[in-house]
């Protein structure tokens, strides 16, 4: 059996993840499509470099924030670490907030492979958003327009297909796979978000604004890059264009940081069995270790 230590944004997550594994003999696999670029350290909140050293990290600092990643990629990447990690005779614990790449992992979800074919396009992102809208406006709604790079895929895929995302992904089926017992780490409202409003100004404090910068002078198009829109660093593009200051880029990021929260417990509410830990009331560690001795 594999642990899933899942929850809130600012719940404690990683932390709980790495006290459990020095008990059991554990490795940890991060399900975070952020933390998987090399240059995203503070804005992703990846594990520090000591955390690392405490125990084995797998799927962090794998690529370059030019690639792409998909939860098809963390699926199967994720499956074949926890092979590799069993067969050496440890434990394994998968952290992670995104509902949909917990339930990939864990569940008879498939794929559809992409084109992969060289597909360019030269009208204006304008001109391209809105035949993506026409074509599968579901999955446009979650794109941003001027992210070029995401909308030429999407158009691919509808094109090679001549499905939409919704449509091809209805062959996923609701049956779980892979023996694990997920945990969701969750407090309430005011408290969650106060630790999400002190969690964001600490990034600020450790330098998120310069990594940013950094990474700006080097790539004007920085935010064409799929993985630079996540949450904490896509509200930079409007402050480095001057629409707005820095005190309403850090009231940005903690706000929608906020709501990324509440979808969180939403659909772990409806779509993942998973046992709750009131992270306020309830020690993680303590309650899974105990809850482990009943499957041993």
């Amino acid at each position: 059996m594999i642990y899933v230590i899942s929850g809130l944004t600012a719940s404690g997550k990683s932390n709980a993840a790495i006290k459990l594994a020095q008990e059991i003999d554990a490795e940890i696999i991060s399900a975070d499509s952020v933390a998987v670029y090399k240059q995203l350290n503070i804005g992703s909140a990846k594990p520090t470099e000591y955390e690392q050293s405490l125990v084995r990290h797998h799927l962090i600092n794998i690529l370059d924030y030019k690639d792409s990643y998909s939860v098809a990629d963390f699926q199967e990447q994720a499956r074949d670490k926890i092979v590799e990690i069993t067969n050496r005779g440890k434990q394994v614990i998968v952290v992670g907030g995104t509902g949909l790449y917990i339930k990939a992992l864990l569940y008879d979800y498939r794929f559809e492979k992409e084109n992969n074919q060289n597909y360019e396009r030269f009208e204006s992102n304008e001109v391209l958003y809105k035949e993506l809208m026409s074509k599968d406006p579901i999955e446009a709604k979650k794109i941003h327009p001027n992210n070029r790079k995401r909308v030429i895929r999407a158009l691919a895929s509808y094109d090679y297909h001549g499905l939409t995302r919704s449509e091809l992904t209805k062959n996923r089926q609701d049956k779980q796979i892979i023996n694990a017992k997920v945990y969701f780490l969750y407090a309430d409202r005011e408290h969650i978000y106060e630790r999400i409003n002190q969690r964001v100004l600490e990034m600020f404090e450790s330098g998120l604004e310069e990594e940013v910068i950094e990474l700006y002078k080097q790539d004007r198009e920085l935010f064409n890059y799929n993985s630079l829109q996540s949450i904490g660093y896509r509200e930079f593009e409007r402050y480095f264009n001057e629409e707005i200051d820095k005190s309403e880029l850090i009231s940005d990021i903690q706000r929608n940081t906020r709501r990324f929260a509440k979808r969180q417990m939403t659909w772990f509410k409806h779509q993942q069995p998973s046992t709750w830990i009131d992270i306020e009331n309830e020690n993680p560690v303590e309650v899974i270790l105990k809850d482990s001795v009943q499957f041993e």
